[in-house]
This record gives C-alpha cells, structure tokens and sequence, in this order.
C-alpha cells in the first residue's frame, strides 16, 4: 500500500486508517507495516455511525470509504466486497474517479476595511 499511496498523494489523494478493535495497538502496527501514512483509533459505534452501519447488517471488515474533495462519502465497502479481491486496480478506479473532480469553489473573499477620514 506505500507504493500505491505515494503515487496517488502526489496526486492530492489521503488515506486515513482507523482501527476501530479494541486496545489496537497503533505504534506496533505502523512499526511493523512501515504505514506511511496517518493511522488512528476510533469507537466501534462512531465508526459504524460514520459509515452508516447498523448492527442488524454485518459490516465485515475492513472498512473502507471513499471520500471526495468536497467531505462527502462517494463510495464505501466492506470485507466481502469484490474491490478487496483487485488489488490495486479497484483501488486506483475508486481513487482516479476522484480526483479528476473539481474541488470546492474558493470562499470569497472579504472586503477589505474601509478607512475613516
């Protein structure tokens, strides 16, 4: 995955990575897979909430979401989904479909003050 996410971040593509088990320990796993990029923890039930998951449905993992420059979840997928068995090609279709899309309009800019006489 550090070739992939090298490729695509000089692109302006992120990942994030969540563990969601409990006690994960983090440090070892960036450790031991050489992640090279951001990696953290979050509640099993806001990551569900997050990614829409109720407990009635299995949400087999991992969990993967893909958000576009706007904040907005584009797609998502679980453990039994057919884009874990591509490889890096239904990664690179996820993450090229992105990018190619306009980002959010600039905000305007304020006006500067005007000066009293």
């Amino acid at each position: 995955m550090g070739a992939f996410y090298r490729q695509y971040k000089a692109k302006g593509f992120e990942a994030l990575f969540a563990a969601v088990n409990d006690n994960a320990n983090v440090p070892m796993f960036v450790q031991q897979y050489q992640v090279p990029f951001p990696i953290g923890t979050a509640p099993d039930g806001k990551a569900r909430e997050f990614m829409q998951h109720t407990l009635v449905r299995p949400a087999y993992v991992p969990w993967l979401v893909f958000i576009d420059k706007k904040g907005m979840i584009r797609s998502q997928f679980t453990g039994v989904d057919a884009i874990f068995n591509q490889g890096q090609a239904g990664l690179a279709r996820e993450v090229e479909r992105l990018l190619v899309e306009p980002g959010p309009a600039p905000a305007p800019k304020k006006a500067a003050p005007v000066k009293k006489k």
